[in-house]
């Protein structure tokens, strides 16, 4: 019997926290914010396999906070000590189906990450390969490249001249908090510096109908790959659809759907003409519930790309190893070089417009004499 075909115990399950400074002050709906915090689980088991997850939720984002972070891991953390880990997801005693009356979405991240970095380890197969499995993915191999989607902070011309000059071949801009008469003038000026690269918007929620509309028509024949949730009432959004003017990606308004699979992820009629999911794993959408979205997508032509929300190298080591299983779709990671420092004992190799994913997932251990132990 290989190692890959038994159970692992747990022999010990830690949490600890973390305070990192950013290198620049981060203006978030919540206020502005000087230091990323959350949450870090590390899992042991009896055979030697070590596994870290991340909680970090975003302030003003995240549905979560890190209180309820720690009131899920002192619940949830006694039946993780128990549990055993193997390499099939449905196992009764796996601890992410300890996880079923989690509140937040953030610390079943956190579990979900750890699980699977034991998995990789005691199976012997890369964190890529692991999420490849959980995706179901057979018809290819992880991408050995992933492609980073640059994050404008603002329409500066000069930063759009930089990224185009560094070969970006995505960019992502925030909409939705100026007039939409202004917002699609930016957007038009940005287009014509950057003919080549993809253009993502995101609105955070920010429109009503009206304003969405009003947009669109002042942006005119522009081309854009996608605007992340355009509404503040998801319910408006078959309706938007019905006018085909904008190309619409869904984030937040994905409900967190019962783990029993009894209601769909996404509404039919919506599914049928979303241009992507953006998935952001610690709200939520991790590498299980991906894998409902890429069924219930079907063969459509929806694409399915990861994004970040500012996680320390634990989270993001995970989030390159997951859009590598998703393919050559540019992912969101482009949030890493606002980290003035980092927990794992080296930064990342994040910076730029391609990661290759192996310098990522080479070994980095966790420096956790920079971590605050949390006693549950």
């Amino acid at each position: 019997m290989s190692r890959g075909d038994r159970a692992s115990r747990v022999a010990a399950a830690e949490v600890f926290r973390y305070r990192l400074p950013l290198i620049r002050p981060l203006a978030l709906p919540s206020g502005t914010h000087r230091q990323r915090e959350g949450v870090l689980l590390r899992v042991r088991t009896e055979d030697g396999a070590e596994g870290w997850g991340e909680a970090a939720p975003l302030p003003g984002y995240s549905p979560d906070t890190l209180d309820d972070v720690l009131r899920d891991a002192q619940r949830s953390l006694p039946g993780i000590r128990t549990s055993w880990i193997g390499s099939k997801t449905s196992d009764p005693d796996d601890p992410r189906d300890r996880l079923a009356q989690a509140t937040a979405p953030s610390w079943a991240c956190a579990v979900e990450q750890a699980v699977h970095d034991v998995t990789a380890m005691r199976d012997g197969r890369s964190l890529a390969d692991e999420y490849h499995r959980v995706l179901g993915r057979s018809s290819s191999a992880p991408s050995a490249t992933v492609h980073v989607n640059a994050l404008l902070t603002g329409p500066d011309q000069e930063q759009a001249a930089s990224i185009r000059e560094m070969g970006y071949r995505a960019v992502k801009l925030k909409v939705g908090r100026r007039d939409p008469d202004a917002d699609a003038a930016a957007v038009r000026q940005l287009a014509s510096s950057m003919p080549d690269t993809d253009l993502r918007l995101d609105a955070n929620g920010a429109w009503t109908l009206t304003r969405a509309v009003a947009f669109a028509e002042a942006l005119g024949d522009v081309r854009l790959a996608y605007v992340e949730e355009p509404l503040a009432d998801p319910k408006n959004l078959a309706q938007l659809l019905d006018l085909d003017l904008l190309p619409v990606a869904l984030d937040e308004s994905i409900p967190n759907a019962p783990r029993d699979g009894s209601a769909a992820l996404i509404a039919p009629a919506v599914a049928d003409r979303i241009a992507a999911v953006v998935l952001k794993p610690t709200l939520g959408r991790t590498a299980r519930r991906a894998a409902r979205l890429r069924a219930e997508l079907g063969r459509r032509d929806a694409q399915m790309v990861i994004s970040s929300a500012f996680e320390s190298g634990v989270g993001m080591r995970h989030l390159v190893a997951f859009a590598s299983a998703l393919g050559e779709t540019p992912a969101g990671l482009d949030t890493y070089r606002w980290l003035a420092e980092d927990v794992t004992e080296s930064p990342l190799p994040l910076l730029g417009p391609s990661i290759e994913v192996a310098a990522v997932l080479d070994p980095n251990p966790v420096a956790v004499d920079r971590l605050i132990p949390v006693d549950l």
